[in-house]
């Protein structure tokens, strides 16, 4: 069984991004404290990589919504698609 808990660079490795795109993603919001990554004290932020799995297949689902009511059209415009 994988590590439940890792380090950012760990999950960068992971998901094949760097280190930065997390960080990134954690100050934009789209990873939350207390939901993705917790900073126990003394210690850097930790995911948890089990609510890093439940993100990317809850990204895909959307995107698979997105395009099922949507029309594609260039440069990845969806006509029809409220975003």
């Amino acid at each position: 069984m994988a590590e439940e808990y890792l380090k950012i660079s760990d999950v960068a490795h992971r998901l094949k991004i760097k280190p930065k795109t997390v960080k990134n993603k954690m100050a934009a919001g789209i990873f939350r404290k207390g939901v993705h990554y917790f900073s126990p004290a003394g210690m850097g932020p930790r995911f948890k990589w089990s609510a890093v799995v439940a993100w990317i297949e809850h990204e895909q689902v959307e995107e698979c919504q997105d395009e099922r009511d949507s029309t594609p059209m260039a440069r990845g415009y969806h006509l029809g698609n409220s975003n």
